[in-house]
């Protein structure tokens, strides 16, 4: 499943030398996330070092997507257009907060299984949101 988001909704992402490979796999609709060799933790926001031992060695790993959502809000008031975001914790551990795209707002729940897909920003760039299973 795969769709075109409105430009006003998703800003091309700011990129820097720490994140490049998480948007270049974006791009291919790849999602990963940087994985600790030293506590064989993996973690988001990308970064070079661990934020739960302070190694260095770290490593991209390719994620399997899915996970289930842990916290979410409807923005309805001062937007153009209403949208959802959830807090949504991967299989893998990690909490990445996102947009949720669902036509069903109702039936959104807390542990709701969902999986990720990508939308294109204003330049093209492909952007993970998650979706229903």
């Amino acid at each position: 499943m795969s769709t075109t988001a409105d430009p006003w909704i998703f800003q091309d992402p700011l990129q820097n030398a720490e994140n490049e490979f998480f948007w270049k796999s974006a791009q291919e609709k790849k999602l990963t996330l940087k994985h600790c060799l030293d506590c064989e933790t993996p973690h988001h926001y990308p970064r070079s070092y661990c934020p739960h031992c302070g190694s260095d060695k770290t490593e991209w790993r390719i994620s399997k997507g899915h996970g289930e959502i842990y916290s979410f809000t409807r923005m309805v008031r001062g937007v153009e257009k209403p949208f959802m975001m959830a807090y949504v914790q991967l299989d893998e551990g990690v909490q990445l907060l996102t947009h949720l795209h669902t036509s069903n707002w109702d039936a959104v729940r807390i542990g709701m299984r969902v999986r990720v897909d990508f939308l294109a920003s204003a330049s093209g760039q492909n952007v993970p949101i998650f979706v229903p299973e």
